[in-house]
This record gives structure tokens, C-alpha cells and sequence, in this order.
């Protein structure tokens, strides 16, 4: 017997979000790099990303080719490094961001994405250090705190532009925690 699914997210009817999804325009070009391990995980964030932000752009791979300009600025990836500047101590109107690529997965799979992709280490990096604190506890992260990729994203769009609202981001990922909760189901 097959599993009713949504037609519009291909999910088991289940564990459907679309009635809680409220779609807003991407202020800018994003292109979230996810691993493919990563885009068969239950509890990713990236598909939610995709309902919510119609413009964002998904691919699924290991390895990814070096992307055209954007058609202002230059691609910056969100990724935390020594050399990266941090979106929260640091105006974002003088850095010439024309898109982010992001890196979806766990730390050793976006580490090893950032080798077989050795273009993205060429690319400026942007980190942040006053995000709220992540509510989708399902991974860990370095020193026990790590924000999902959903959670990233809403927090450095919502810096990059005051006219983006991070709030239904934030409203998509608290039914999803529900879902998983021990009250929920999964």
C-alpha cells in the first residue's frame, strides 16, 4: 500500500508543511551546496528553504562547478572561518554581496565538499556571532551549538536585508521540531 502524498512537496501527507508554508521572495541569489547524504536525511532543513524561498537554488553534490557572476556583487560563502567577516559586527551595505552559496551537511561533509570544490575557498567568507539560539536540536555542532541551515540562512538574509522577514523561517522550522518532538511523530 502506498503512503498519500502531498502534490505539491512530494511528502507523505504526514508530514506535510505546505499549509504552514508562507513563501517570500529571496532578496538575493542563494545556492545551497547540500551533500548527497545530507538531501536524504528526514530532518533537513533545505527542503523547507526551498517551499519557503521559491528563488533559492538546490543542488545535490559532492562537487560543484565554479558559478557564473551574480548579476551584481560577488557570491560569498556562509561559512565560518578565521578570515570571514561577521555579518553581525560588520555593515553589510560596503561588501558587494550578490548571492551566498551555502554548504549543507554535517562539519566533516561540508569540509569535505569545500576540498572537492576548491573554488569556494577562493570566494570571501561571511559568518555571524549573535544569531538567536538554535531551536531544531536534532545535530551538534562545534563546541555543542550549531544552528540548522534554515536557521543560518533566515539570520543572515535578515541582515542582509531589512526588507526580508525571517519570522515565517522561524514558524516552518517550529512545526518541523514538532513533528519530531517526542510528542509529535516522525
Amino acid at each position: 500500500m502506498s503512503r498519500a502524498t502531498c502534490p505539491r512537496c512530494q511528502l507523505p501527507v504526514r508530514t506535510c508543511l505546505c499549509a504552514d508554508t508562507y513563501p517570500q521572495p529571496c532578496p538575493l541569489p542563494v545556492v545551497v551546496l547540500q551533500h548527497p547524504l545530507e538531501a536524504r536525511h528526514a530532518k533537513s532543513t533545505v527542503p523547507l528553504l526551498q517551499r519557503a524561498l521559491p528563488g533559492l537554488e538546490r543542488r545535490v553534490a559532492e562537487h560543484m562547478a565554479p558559478l557564473p557572476p551574480p548579476a551584481t556583487g560577488r557570491w560569498w560563502l556562509l561559512y565560518p572561518s578565521d578570515e570571514a567577516v561577521d555579518i553581525d559586527t560588520t555593515a553589510p551595505a560596503g561588501l558587494d554581496i550578490g548571492g551566498l552559496v551555502v554548504l549543507d551537511g554535517t562539519w566533516r561533509k561540508t569540509r569535505l565538499l569545500r576540498h572537492l570544490s576548491p573554488w569556494l575557498n577562493d570566494l570571501p567568507a561571511l559568518t555571524f556571532s549573535r544569531a538567536p539560539a538554535g531551536r531544531y536540536a536534532m545535530r551538534k555542532g562545534p563546541g555543542g551549538q550549531a544552528l540548522s541551515t534554515l536557521e543560518s540562512l533566515a539570520h543572515v538574509l535578515d541582515r542582509l536585508s531589512p526588507a526580508f522577514d525571517p519570522a515565517p523561517l522561524h514558524h516552518l522550522l517550529a512545526c518541523r521540531v514538532a513533528q519530531f518532538s517526542p510528542d509529535g511523530y516522525s
